[in-house]
């Protein structure tokens, strides 16, 4: 780690003072020691696209991107490449990018697939060298439509209640150094087909099995959502298996304790599911077969944290707020006590969803926080925090408002002997009232007292005004809506 922040440093400087040269050859050296760390590729790239060697700059972009899909700088990388010169093809970088030769073989576990089975199956092909399917009891076209492949191993078994002991189960038939698992209802990206060999190959020599999660692309309707948590290839040799009867964790045989020897590494390869179209969806009952799973885990394994929040995140999807609350946190509790478990943020991170429904402000702000204490980055825990405190200043604002309610129908029957502020009566509580309207979106409102406690007391507000830069926020908000009203009306009227 130390040796690869050094080649950085030494690299960006280089780029920074033009030295192209240089920031070349440091990318090459970085490569040679850590060929799987997309950061140096990136750097090769940027050296590579700065000389106009547009076409080698290319393939060390794509690498790059292969190893971090999630990098914010595709988009604007693969515009400059348009702008750039073809530029010598480099045999030193096409033997830079050569990697190890692996194969794979696709498993796929079907039941009633007839839908979408063929287009699965053909997006594979040409693209894996094996391909295994496992067929639990369809009474469908499903298994004619896979044995017009003579290319696909067709098996079958019985469903027995448990995705793990299936996975386990098709284990022992593969053949291939690496498993790629699919959906009969997912698709391979067809620019993508070209890459799995390069993705594992590029891990496999590694000294712990590297798990790799895909790049999900969910349909819904016409719209996609990106999901990186898939764990779908890993390699054979290292008799990785499956635990738990749905959501199934990958882990060494020991169990679920030793998966912190394993390494867990996201890479751009694209499967396009549509089984959670609405359309398809529908009627499917899965949330139903769902609940039944999770419900049997955690009666066998009371102690396990997974199922607990598995069960927790089922009920939360499915509308159960109060039942999801009550499984989520017996799973945070139980993962103090299980040191293998990695998913106690996500855990907090439902209990803090819950806590948001519930307008229960401290208890999200206090569990945000104790997730950026743990993963000081991560960015939904920002936004959630950032969520809780909103509104907690909402609720401090209605607050104040109640209390400056109370003030006025205090003012008129005081007659204590401590002797009430006459500046609150006069001009102060008006102000507030004005500064409570800002904080509560009515600026109308808000213009209007202000105008009003400047003309009758001009010397005395202004100072108070110009000290709480109250008239400007004011002024500043109004515009800024009045420039939105025209601007919607704008477009109203085209």
């Amino acid at each position: 780690m130390d040796e690869a922040v050094g080649y950085a440093e030494r690299i960006v400087q280089s780029l920074h003072h033009r030295n192209f040269d240089t920031a070349e050859l440091l990318s090459i050296q970085y490569i040679q020691v850590s060929p799987a760390a997309a950061q140096g590729w990136f750097f090769l790239a940027q050296s590579l696209l700065e000389r106009q060697h547009g076409a080698m700059a290319q393939m060390a972009f794509q690498r790059a991107w292969l190893l971090d899909p999630e990098a914010n700088w595709v988009q604007s990388v693969f515009a400059a490449l348009k702008q750039s010169e073809m530029g010598p093809i480099r045999e030193d970088i096409l033997e830079l990018l050569k990697v190890k030769k692996v194969t794979i073989t696709a498993a796929i576990m079907v039941k009633n697939e007839e839908r979408c089975i063929d287009r699965c199956l053909q997006s594979l092909i040409g693209a894996v060298d094996e391909i295994v399917v496992m067929d639990t009891g369809s009474t469908d076209r499903t298994m004619d439509i896979v044995r017009q492949f003579p290319e696909v191993k067709l098996y079958q078994s019985e469903w027995k209640d448990s995705f793990s002991q299936l996975r386990n189960e098709i284990l022992p038939l593969l053949t291939s150094d690496w498993v790629l698992w699919v959906d009969a209802d997912e698709v391979l990206h067809s620019e993508d087909a070209r890459h799995l060999r390069e993705i594992v190959g590029l891990f496999d020599g590694s000294e712990l099995p590297v798990i790799l999660q895909v790049w999900m692309a969910n349909q819904y309707g016409s719209h996609f959502k990106q999901d990186f948590s898939q764990s779908r290839m890993f390699p054979l040799r290292f008799g990785l298996r499956y635990f738990g009867r749905i959501h199934e964790q990958i882990a060494p045989p020991g169990g679920l304790q030793e998966r912190v020897n394993t390494i867990s590494r996201k890479a751009r390869i694209r499967l396009i599911h549509d089984g959670y179209d609405p359309a398809i969806w529908k009627g499917r009952r899965k949330s139903d077969r769902a609940l039944k799973l999770l419900q049997l885990m955690v009666e066998e394994e009371p102690r396990n944290p997974s199922g607990w929040f598995f069960y927790g995140r089922e009920c939360f999807n499915n509308g159960e707020h109060e039942r999801a609350f009550t499984y989520l946190q017996e799973a945070e509790r139980l993962a103090q006590e299980t040191p293998g478990f990695s998913a106690i943020g996500t855990v907090r991170l439902y209990l803090v969803k819950i806590h948001l429904i519930r307008h229960a402000w401290e208890e999200a702000i206090r569990l945000c926080t104790e997730i950026l204490r743990m993963t000081p980055d991560y960015p939904d825990a920002h936004y959630h925090l950032a969520q809780a405190q909103v509104g907690q200043a909402r609720g401090l604002v209605q607050q104040s408002k109640k209390e400056m309610v109370a003030y006025h129908e205090a003012i008129i029957s005081y007659r204590g002997t401590i002797s009430p502020d006459p500046e609150l009566k006069a001009w102060k509580a008006g102000l507030q009232m004005a500064e409570l309207a800002v904080h509560s979106g009515k600026l109308a409102e808000a213009k209007k007292l202000l105008d009003y406690y400047t003309e009758q007391f001009p010397d005395v507000v202004r100072l108070q005004i110009e000290h709480h830069h109250l008239e400007e926020k004011i002024n500043r908000l109004l515009v800024g809506t009045t420039k939105e009203v025209v601007s919607n009306e704008g477009e109203g009227n085209d």
